[in-house]
């Protein structure tokens, strides 16, 4: 069995919180990412079915992939239309040329590309896409980047999901030798109305927040209270929060 890291596998202590708080990707992402009149699709590293959710009104036969069974139960809650199913990306439950697409959700940096993308290759049909996205705060708004690096520093730790996203729309970062054709990239953003509890319960599903005692925990929580009240951008008691999603599709291009 594919090894996790402690805080890969951290989430699923606060599933219901992650699947309640994390802003999820963009309608508009699918337009662009999913082929024309897709009849199957893989989510990936589904989590809670952020993503997920969104394919089910779109496709008609959707699987979910997710190791932790905290986070399956989750998502079989709010998508009755998918089949869950325990796995790894470096180990995919699924017979060869099973979907027409496969999609990651803000889970790719968990993954190892190198064993991931062949079982990737392997699970899709002939010419199947495959779809990376990373759903995030948008930090090219000063105030946000502000907040972000509060958060980041007072959790101890750098935001390395960020420099993932930068090395992936700065070039080529598909390894050499995989059957797939050059990704292409597309952004998208909007803005999400929380109130400043909800904003604070967002970061409280990091994974290096749920691993802190929970003394630590609320410690932290009221700091970042302080912080967003603050920084924020307010509308009618509201924080309006600049969100981002980054995308990359590729086709595969030989089996």
């Amino acid at each position: 069995m594919p090894e996790l890291s402690s805080l890969a596998m951290s989430f699923g202590a606060a599933a219901r919180e992650y699947d309640r708080y994390r802003v999820g990707p963009s309608a508009r992402m699918l337009d662009w990412l999913l082929p024309a009149g897709c009849p199957s699709v893989l989510d990936l590293g589904a989590g809670t079915g952020l993503l997920t959710r969104w394919l089910a009104e779109r496709v008609e036969d959707v699987v979910a992939v997710e190791p932790d069974a905290r986070m399956r139960r989750v998502l079989t809650g709010v998508c009755p239309r998918a089949t869950v199913l325990h796995g790894f990306g470096e180990r995919i439950p699924l017979p060869d040329a099973r979907v027409a697409a496969v999609t990651v959700s803000s889970a790719w940096h968990w993954m190892d590309p190198a064993l991931t993308l062949p079982e990737i290759a392997r699970v899709l049909t002939p010419g199947g896409s495959l779809g990376i996205l990373y759903t995030r705060r948008d930090r090219r708004v000063p105030w946000v980047d502000v907040l972000d690096a509060y958060v980041h520093d007072e959790m101890g730790n750098d935001d390395w999901i960020g420099d993932l996203i930068q090395r992936m729309s700065d070039g080529p970062w598909l390894p050499d030798g995989v059957p797939f054709a050059p990704p292409q990239a597309h952004v998208v953003t909007w803005t999400a109305e929380l109130t400043v509890e909800e904003v604070v319960a967002m970061f409280a599903t990091y994974s290096r927040y749920i691993a802190l005692p929970d003394g630590q925990k609320r410690e932290l929580a009221d700091l970042i209270e302080a912080k967003v009240r603050e920084t924020a951008e307010m509308r009618d008691g509201l924080v309006v929060m600049p969100m981002i999603c980054h995308g990359w599709r590729t086709r595969l291009t030989a089996s």
